[in-house]
């Protein structure tokens, strides 16, 4: 009896997820970085262009040769808070907001970001008003962004992403040089 249990149990899953395409915890903390990586880049490029990151002291380099330099390997360091905060928070906001649908009803999305605001609400007393704002924002979008992960969701996360970094870029350095921007 326990052979078959196994055997349509191995049934059922293969009919289910036949050719591995379906969603895999892996497949969603990838897509859980990814997307807190981009938001961390985009974050970046709004500090520069609205902040006073790109007011540059007098006498200052406005970005040096050794910045550059350093910046694809200071991103290694950026991925491991990135790793943990996915797998701490997003993928049980993903988890349990699915888990709350079956037991109590209503949507995922809804309880997702729900969960999401409880979640950015613990970081209040860290971070303040707006950091609890912008806490809860990044959080609620990873989680948005990683209930999707399925087989070749990484590579069009990136793409699509990289192309929305890259226009935000585009756009705030079109604003900065047009002077439609003041620093």
């Amino acid at each position: 009896m326990g052979g078959q249990d196994m055997g349509v149990r191995g049934t059922d899953l293969r009919a289910v997820d036949e050719r591995g395409e379906g969603r895999t915890y892996l497949r969603m903390l990838w897509a859980s970085v990814l997307a807190l990586a981009l938001e961390g880049a985009l974050a970046t490029i709004l500090l520069v262009v609205f902040g006073d990151a790109g007011q540059p002291e007098p006498g200052e380099e406005r970005l040096s040769a050794l910045t550059l330099l350093a910046l694809p390997f200071l991103a290694v360091f950026f991925l491991l808070p990135a790793f943990a905060v996915s797998a701490a928070l997003v993928l049980p906001v993903v988890l349990l907001g699915e888990a709350l649908t079956r037991r109590a009803g209503g949507r995922p999305t809804g309880w997702q970001l729900l969960l999401s605001t409880a979640a950015g609400a613990l970081l209040w007393p860290l971070a303040g008003g707006p950091g609890w704002l912008v806490a809860t924002v990044c959080l609620a979008v990873a989680a948005l962004v990683t209930r999707h992960a399925r087989r070749g969701y990484f590579v069009a996360l990136l793409v699509w992403g990289t192309v929305a970094v890259l226009t935000v870029f585009l756009l705030g350095t079109l604003g900065l040089y047009t002077g439609a921007i003041e620093t």
